[in-house]
């Protein structure tokens, strides 16, 4: 990049003031550039699983969105971000594929799947603490991200992928100090980026978020809207409360709960709920551990589904062993268990109520 003629004139007058300071006997001070408003980074998670049911596809339990392939190597999330931030505006623009894309993206036309995010922000304040931001954003629920490498566990949790990763419309945030972070939203769906077809109806979201140190998180995210067109006749309701925490130097810990309610007005009121508690201990500053418990409770198909009429009813553990490799990699390894009333196949030959997976994953990233 060509330098201005402002950065010319300080490289002078720096080199000016430094004669003069010498010749005096003086120290020179030096001017730090201003970093750029521009900011690049990549993510690439290779992964290879195995069910030990042994699905007959390729494709494994539909109610889970990333990581999802059965004995063959795939690539979870290929990810290009962007990011543009100067005084009181900001962009960011991702492009990704991968499986993930592929699953949880499957009811949008082609052109638009390979948005990971595409959104603009202007500060209406000066002091910078009033946002309003558009477009597709990443979503205001849950605790983890579609980012493995942000996450404690490899695998995400059963409360993480049946609510929503991104969400198409606008935001208005408000740091409002140093403790309180409150968000409004406009949206048009449940995880959505094309508009619900036929009439529709805009949701609405909410968050607040509180921070009474640098070590305890308190976020509480709502939905109100819906995922179908207005003649279905149908509602959302949800709420999403969870708390991170850290513990000494070495533990991190995070407790999640989920309540939602779809009130359709042919089937009545469908009620679900799950939650999940994840602790991690860093054995050093490359070396890592988490444990996750979680249940997920869903019987009447309010959000998610096994196959057939059967809603989704599981409980589950897993355990996961982390390398860093240097700032540039990561090495996961994890065992998961989940165990639920119904069959988890719909054929009687894979009648097993029982699931047990090994993920192992490989990411590289820069920024």
């Amino acid at each position: 990049m060509k330098k201005s003629r402002f950065s010319n004139f300080c490289i002078v007058l720096f080199w000016g003031a430094a004669f003069v300071f010498f010749c005096t006997k003086s120290q020179a001070q030096i001017e730090e550039r201003k970093p750029s408003p521009f900011q690049f980074s990549g993510f690439l998670n290779l992964y290879y699983g195995y069910d030990f049911n042994e699905p007959s596809s390729s494709q494994r339990l539909p109610f889970l969105y990333n990581h999802t392939r059965h004995n063959r190597p795939a690539v979870n999330l290929a990810l290009v971000s962007g990011s543009y931030q100067a005084d009181r505006f900001r962009a960011n623009l991702g492009i990704h594929a991968g499986t993930y894309p592929e699953d949880n993206y499957a009811n949008e036309p082609k052109a638009l799947q390979f948005i990971h995010q595409a959104n603009l922000g202007i500060a209406l304040d000066k002091e910078q603490t009033l946002w309003l931001d558009a477009g597709v954003l990443p979503s205001h629920i849950g605790f983890e991200s579609a980012v493995s490498k942000e996450d404690l566990t490899l695998s995400r949790s059963l409360i993480a992928e049946n609510s929503p990763y991104f969400e198409t419309g606008a935001k208005l945030g408000w740091q409002a100090n140093g403790k309180w972070y409150l968000a409004f939203l406009y949206l048009n769906g449940w995880q959505r980026i094309r508009p619900i077809p036929g009439k529709n109806k805009p949701s609405f979201g909410t968050q607040a978020t509180y921070t009474p140190s640098d070590r305890t998180l308190w976020n509480w995210s709502t939905f109100l809207g819906t995922d179908q067109s207005l003649e279905a006749g149908t509602s959302i309701f949800f709420s999403n409360l969870y708390g991170t925490f850290s513990v000494g130097e070495r533990w991190k810990l995070i407790a999640g709960l989920d309540v939602g309610k779809r009130v359709n007005q042919d089937l009545g009121n469908q009620t679900w709920w799950g939650a999940a508690f994840l602790a991690q201990y860093s054995f050093s500053e490359k070396f890592s551990s988490a444990l996750r418990l979680e249940h997920y409770s869903d019987p009447f198909q309010g959000i998610t589904f096994l196959y057939g009429q059967v809603g989704l009813e599981a409980s589950g553990v897993s355990l996961n062993l982390d390398q860093k490799i240097g700032d540039w990699g990561l090495l996961r390894v994890e065992g998961r268990y989940l165990d639920s009333p119904q069959s988890f196949y719909p054929s009687a030959i894979q009648n097993a109520s029982s699931n047990f997976f090994f993920l192992s994953s490989f990411s590289v990233f820069w920024n």
